[in-house]
Formats: C-alpha cells, sequence, structure tokens
C-alpha cells in the first residue's frame, strides 16, 4: 500500500520514490524501454519472415541460369521472360534433352494433362466433365494407335524422342516446386516415355481445322449461292468430311479446357503495329500452353510435351512466323502420325493456321459495323425507345464493357439464329460462327437484298427479353454493361474466380463480350511479337478474354 509522506499528505508509490515528477518520468523511461522492446521483436520478426519469403521463392520460382550436360555435350539455358528461354546446346540430342527439362520443371502440370488425356484417363484428372472424351479415345483405341506409330518412326525421331523423355524424367526426377504441382495425382504415375509426345502429338491434330471446315462446306451449301460463296475459304474446298465430328468435336473442347489441345488451327493473330500478336493455343490452363524459346537470333515457339518447333521467326525475316517445324524436327513426322491415328485427315499440313499478311485482322478495336442497321429499326416499345438512345450515344466500340456492346452482340446473334439455324443446323451454325467472325457472316448475310426488316426486328425484341432474363430488371438497362461478371473455372485446379465484363471504363486488355458461349473456357494469354530493329517478345500483362467458339 502506497505509505503517506509527512507534512505532505502525498502518498509515496514504493515503485518510484520521490517526487510526482521522478515517478512521471521513471513511468514514462519504462514505457519507451518497453515500446523499444516490441519494436526490436517486430523487426526481428520482419527480419525472419522476409527472409523466409525469399527462401521460400527461391524454391517456387523457375531458375534464371541452367547449366548441365547433355547425352552428347555441355547445356545452357537462360530464363529471359515468362515461358521464354535461350538454348545453348551442340547436337539436336542435346538440344531435345534441354527441352524435356524445361518442360518438365516448368510444364509438368501440361505434360501429365496432355498424356493422361490421349490415354483416356481424363477424367481422373478434371472429373466427370472428361468422360465424353475419354470414352471417344476407347473407342478409338488410341494407346495402341500410339504405339503403333511409334513403330513407324525412324531412328532418328525416335533418338529425339527418347532424349526428350531423358530430360523431362531428370527434371522430374530433382522434385517438383509446389506452384507445379497438380492438386490430383497423375493417374498413371509413372515416368516420360518417348511414345508419351506422339500422344501429345494426337491432341495437336484433333485441332487440325480440315474436320470443322468440311462440316461448314457441308452445312453451307443448302444455302444461296451468293452467301455460299462469301462464306467459303477457298483454303479448305478439298477438305473431306469425318465420320465421327460430333464426337471428335466434343474431345477437342473437353481436351481445350485442360491444355491437352490447341485452338483449332492453333493460333489466333492479328496485326499490331510492326508486328503480330499470336494468342495462346490453348485455354484455360496453368502454366501458359506454349513455350518460346530463342536458338541463337531464331525464335521458336514450341508445343511442351513435344521438342522442336511449332513455329519460327529469325531476325531477318521479323514480319512473319514460318508455320512450319524445322528440317528434323520431330513434329515434321509426328504430325503425319498423327493424322493417321485420327482417322485420315489427308495430307493437308496442321501448319496451314497461317494466312496471307492482308487476311488476318487488325489488333484495334473491334467496330460494330452494321449499328446503323439497328438504329434504322422503328422502336416497338418504350424499352426500344431507351435503348435507342443509348445506342445513338454509343461509337461502336465492341471493346467497350458496355451495354451498348452487349445488345448489339446478342442482336446479333438472334439475327444470324433466325436467318441461318433452319438451313444449317444448330451445330452447323456454331462450327461456321466458331471459324467465321459474326460480324463477317452478319455482312454476306444483309448483302443478299431486301426483306430483312421483320428478321432485324424481331431479333431486337428476342435480344431485350434474352437480356433481361439473364441479367435483371429491365428498368436497370444503364446498369446491364456492369451489373454482372461472368464465373472462370480452370478444369482439374482448385480456383474460381469472377471475370467482371461490365462497365464503361476503357482498359488496355479490354473483354470482349461473347454472350453465345460459357466465360470458363476463355482464357488466352498473348504473346505479342514485334519487328523492327529488333525482335522483341512480350506476353499480355494480364489475361486477355477472347470469345471461345
Amino acid at each position: 500500500m502506497p505509505r503517506e509522506l509527512p507534512h505532505t499528505g502525498v502518498k509515496r508509490s514504493p515503485q518510484f520514490p520521490g517526487s510526482p515528477s521522478d515517478r512521471a518520468l521513471a513511468e514514462l523511461a519504462m514505457s519507451r524501454r518497453f515500446l523499444s522492446s516490441v519494436l526490436l521483436l517486430l523487426s526481428t520478426a520482419g527480419l525472419i519472415l522476409g527472409g523466409l519469403a525469399r527462401w521460400g521463392w527461391a524454391r517456387v520460382a523457375p531458375p534464371t541460369i541452367l547449366a548441365f550436360q547433355g547425352p552428347e555435350g555441355q547445356i545452357s539455358l537462360h530464363r529471359i521472360g515468362p515461358a521464354q528461354w535461350r538454348i545453348e546446346a551442340s547436337s539436336p540430342l542435346d538440344m531435345a534433352f534441354a527441352e524435356g527439362v524445361l518442360d518438365g520443371l516448368d510444364a509438368a502440370p501440361l505434360l501429365i494433362f496432355r498424356r493422361a488425356a490421349a490415354y483416356g484417363r481424363l477424367q481422373a484428372l478434371i472429373g466427370p466433365e472428361a468422360a465424353p472424351a475419354d470414352g471417344w479415345v476407347q473407342r478409338t483405341s488410341l494407346p495402341t494407335l500410339i504405339q503403333t506409330a511409334w513403330d513407324r518412326l525412324d531412328e532418328a525421331t525416335r533418338a529425339r524422342l527418347s532424349a526428350y523423355a531423358d530430360g523431362v524424367n531428370a527434371a522430374w526426377g530433382q522434385g517438383l516446386p509446389w506452384n507445379r504441382r497438380l492438386p490430383r495425382p497423375d493417374p498413371l504415375a509413372r515416368p516420360w516415355r518417348p511414345q508419351d509426345s506422339i500422344a501429345v502429338a494426337v491432341g495437336l491434330a484433333l485441332a487440325h481445322p480440315g474436320w470443322m471446315e468440311a462440316e461448314i462446306s457441308v452445312a453451307i451449301s443448302s444455302l444461296p449461292d451468293p452467301l455460299r460463296a462469301s462464306l467459303t475459304d477457298p483454303r479448305w474446298v478439298s477438305a473431306v468430311p469425318v465420320s465421327s465430328a460430333s464426337m471428335r468435336e466434343t474431345a477437342w473442347r473437353i481436351w481445350a479446357t485442360a491444355g491437352a489441345a490447341p485452338e483449332i488451327g492453333l493460333f489466333r493473330g492479328c496485326w499490331e503495329g510492326t508486328g503480330f500478336r499470336l494468342h495462346a493455343m490453348a485455354a484455360p490452363v496453368l502454366p501458359l500452353p506454349w513455350r518460346a524459346e530463342w536458338i541463337g537470333e531464331e525464335l521458336r515457339l514450341r508445343w511442351p510435351g513435344i521438342p522442336g518447333a511449332l513455329a519460327r521467326l529469325t531476325s531477318s525475316d521479323g514480319r512473319w512466323l514460318q508455320p512450319e517445324p524445322g528440317s528434323g524436327d520431330p513434329l515434321e513426322r509426328l504430325e503425319e502420325l498423327a493424322g493417321v491415328i485420327l482417322a485420315g485427315e489427308g495430307s493437308s499440313p496442321l501448319w496451314i493456321w497461317t494466312a496471307a499478311s492482308r487476311d488476318w485482322p487488325s489488333c484495334s478495336v473491334a467496330r460494330a459495323s452494321h449499328r446503323e442497321v439497328l438504329l434504322g429499326l422503328p422502336p416497338q416499345d418504350w424499352l426500344q425507345r431507351r435503348v435507342h438512345g443509348m445506342l445513338r450515344r454509343w461509337e461502336g466500340d465492341m471493346e467497350a464493357r458496355s451495354a451498348s456492346a452487349l445488345v448489339y452482340a446478342v442482336w446479333r446473334r438472334e439475327v444470324l439464329r433466325a436467318a441461318l439455324q433452319a438451313e444449317l443446323g444448330e451445330e452447323g451454325l456454331r462450327r461456321l460462327l466458331a471459324r467465321r467472325p459474326a460480324e463477317t457472316v452478319l455482312t454476306a448475310w444483309l448483302a443478299q437484298g431486301e426483306g430483312r426488316e421483320p428478321i432485324l426486328q424481331e431479333a431486337y425484341r428476342q435480344a431485350l427479353v434474352w437480356i433481361g432474363r439473364r441479367y435483371g430488371d429491365l428498368h436497370t438497362i444503364w446498369e446491364w454493361g456492369k451489373a454482372h461478371a461472368a464465373p472462370l473455372r480452370i478444369l482439374g485446379w482448385p480456383l474460381h474466380a469472377e471475370i467482371p465484363v461490365g462497365g464503361d471504363e476503357r482498359d488496355i486488355w479490354p473483354t470482349p463480350i461473347d454472350p453465345v458461349r460459357p466465360y470458363w473456357t476463355a482464357f488466352w494469354p498473348a504473346l505479342t511479337v514485334r519487328s523492327g530493329s529488333e525482335v522483341k517478345v512480350e506476353t499480355a500483362p494480364t489475361p486477355w478474354w477472347w470469345p471461345w467458339p
């Protein structure tokens, strides 16, 4: 208990003897010592956590330089960007081994997905969504055909595939970083075999445009001659239909969502300034579905699972990719074999994804070229009058995340459905729009003559009904562009997210509105190749959301 000081009535604390000011100073000093101790502990904890973070990142981040002994010589790998490496190897076998090491370290999920798909085991990785594709594999006996194709390979190609497999297994023997492991175990659970690269090539052959173009040719044969001629691609007039087109399309879509097959025709591309942009070849996958590597001054695009190049670009000819493997690349033979495996696509090269430079679209903003046609329709009710007012203020920018772009896109879809679905069928129309831009098809149909207004008017009404049912109260029409988000799901991964597809704000990497197809298969990382004094490769800072056909 405090004691009362004589003659003063002031109580003195046994802990802080002396005057009240002395006690206050002592208490302040003690508080400062306590705060200093707390700050010291926090600083120490911060340093420890920072060190652990750096150590953890070093454990999971890909190395920047790798040097090791290959089958025939020394190999050096230098990381120069996301999914980009510079390779120094002295022989084809060393090159294949180096590519196997890179894919084993940095693309293990892709290898496992692609192998499981070709052997009918994809359902074990991504769930029941893959059951139709696995059933197709089992009915076509793909594993047996893959082994038969291996037996037909020449010794040089077998040696390179074996060196690639050795590289993959050498990387896997070191253990995979946690961020490159699948959430579910590999259903095959065995080392990579040389034959597995043929299995991966089946995914490339499955994305060959020939079978879909053949189905389109059959579907549009009933259209009037001028319209049919405007929708025919002369590059595919000799394509032969296959008996299993519907099942093949189902399998292709499932494989593509798991990264086991690329986009039909391999690439989507557009011109941008002095270069061009290629959009990644499968969707959605982790990590990126393609790989870029530099050999001297040559850029090569690769498909993990197969050594060699899908396409090449050199600094001396930097305006264009050579859409073919190099002489001696395994893909030169694997494409032929995979075509045979998939019921004979003929001799049409897989590499016909390319077009003349004048045929590639510009990467500039997509425009609604028939906005005036829509505005020319007389409004039938109060809602259409309000929408007309909104459309008049819209400049026709389809990449602006606005309600006007949504209205135009749905109206265009309803017009094409009413005009063409009876002749083409639902499946035929979907395939046509997968291979022809919807704006191009609408232009061709509108050019056929008069008497289109009833279809256009009814499509306008149906579009507004569809939007109202999907996105809510029609009274909040100005909110249609920003009151919703589309779900994103990556098959085989416990990842779920929402993509904002609304709003009027501008963005460098916009979100084109595609109300026809689900958004959960719309992930397209972009690769931009610029040329000038030197070739430069860039990747988009954020994903590019392409409409999936």
